[in-house]
Protein backbone atom coordinates (compact mmCIF):
# COMPACT_ATOMS: atom_id res chain seq x y z
CA UNK A 1 0.00 0.00 0.00
CA UNK A 2 1.12 3.85 -1.16
CA UNK A 3 1.36 7.02 1.18
CA UNK A 4 -0.08 9.80 0.34
CA UNK A 5 0.30 13.42 0.61
CA UNK A 6 -2.69 15.80 0.88
CA UNK A 7 -2.03 19.80 1.35
CA UNK A 8 -5.09 22.11 2.53
CA UNK A 9 -5.73 26.26 2.98
CA UNK A 10 -7.82 26.17 6.47
CA UNK A 11 -9.26 29.57 6.60
CA UNK A 12 -10.10 30.50 10.10
CA UNK A 13 -13.61 31.94 10.74
CA UNK A 14 -12.90 34.96 11.72
CA UNK A 15 -9.39 37.17 11.20
CA UNK A 16 -9.48 38.27 15.17
CA UNK A 17 -9.55 34.23 15.66
CA UNK A 18 -6.59 32.96 17.56
CA UNK A 19 -4.54 31.06 14.64
CA UNK A 20 -2.79 29.56 17.75
CA UNK A 21 -6.00 27.58 18.85
CA UNK A 22 -6.12 25.89 15.15
CA UNK A 23 -2.46 25.43 14.80
CA UNK A 24 -2.66 23.45 18.35
CA UNK A 25 -5.81 21.49 17.92
CA UNK A 26 -5.07 20.00 14.06
CA UNK A 27 -2.32 17.28 15.77
CA UNK A 28 -5.37 15.83 17.78
CA UNK A 29 -7.61 16.18 15.56
CA UNK A 30 -6.71 14.40 12.83
CA UNK A 31 -7.85 10.40 12.68
CA UNK A 32 -5.63 7.44 13.54
CA UNK A 33 -2.72 7.14 11.08
CA UNK A 34 -2.64 10.67 9.83
CA UNK A 35 0.31 12.38 10.16
CA UNK A 36 1.14 16.19 9.98
CA UNK A 37 4.27 16.79 8.28
CA UNK A 38 4.13 20.59 7.46
CA UNK A 39 2.68 23.71 8.89
CA UNK A 40 2.73 27.31 7.95
CA UNK A 41 0.52 30.32 8.93
CA UNK A 42 0.31 32.32 5.61
CA UNK A 43 -0.97 36.27 4.83
CA UNK A 44 -3.91 35.82 2.48
CA UNK A 45 -5.20 39.91 2.45
CA UNK A 46 -5.89 42.75 4.04
CA UNK A 47 -5.29 41.26 7.69
CA UNK A 48 -6.39 38.05 6.88
CA UNK A 49 -4.28 34.84 7.47
CA UNK A 50 -4.32 30.89 5.89
CA UNK A 51 -2.94 27.84 7.09
CA UNK A 52 -1.41 26.00 5.26
CA UNK A 53 -0.77 22.15 6.31
CA UNK A 54 0.23 18.44 4.49
CA UNK A 55 -0.24 15.29 5.80
CA UNK A 56 1.02 12.10 5.34
CA UNK A 57 -1.06 8.94 5.15
CA UNK A 58 -1.53 5.61 3.81
CA UNK A 59 -3.72 4.88 0.98
CA UNK A 60 -6.43 3.70 2.58
CA UNK A 61 -10.09 3.79 1.46
CA UNK A 62 -11.84 6.81 3.27
CA UNK A 63 -8.98 8.36 4.81
CA UNK A 64 -9.37 11.47 3.30
CA UNK A 65 -12.92 11.67 3.68
CA UNK A 66 -12.40 10.91 7.50
CA UNK A 67 -9.55 13.99 7.86
CA UNK A 68 -11.35 16.41 5.74
CA UNK A 69 -14.41 16.35 7.99
CA UNK A 70 -12.26 16.39 11.11
CA UNK A 71 -10.37 19.21 9.51
CA UNK A 72 -13.74 20.88 9.21
CA UNK A 73 -14.78 20.20 13.09
CA UNK A 74 -11.06 21.92 14.33
CA UNK A 75 -12.85 25.11 16.61
CA UNK A 76 -12.56 27.95 14.45
CA UNK A 77 -12.06 27.04 10.81
CA UNK A 78 -14.62 28.10 8.50
CA UNK A 79 -13.50 26.67 5.39
CA UNK A 80 -11.12 23.81 3.92
CA UNK A 81 -9.46 24.08 0.88
CA UNK A 82 -7.65 21.22 -0.90
CA UNK A 83 -4.42 22.22 -2.33
CA UNK A 84 -3.19 18.48 -3.55
CA UNK A 85 -3.84 15.29 -3.57
CA UNK A 86 -0.51 13.10 -4.43
CA UNK A 87 0.66 9.47 -4.19
CA UNK A 88 4.12 9.52 -2.74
Amino acid sequence: MGKVAAAYNLMPEDPEYPIENITDALPKAVPEGVNLSGLEVKPLAFGLKVIEVTFIMDDAEGIIDRLEEALSDVPGVQNVETLSLTLI
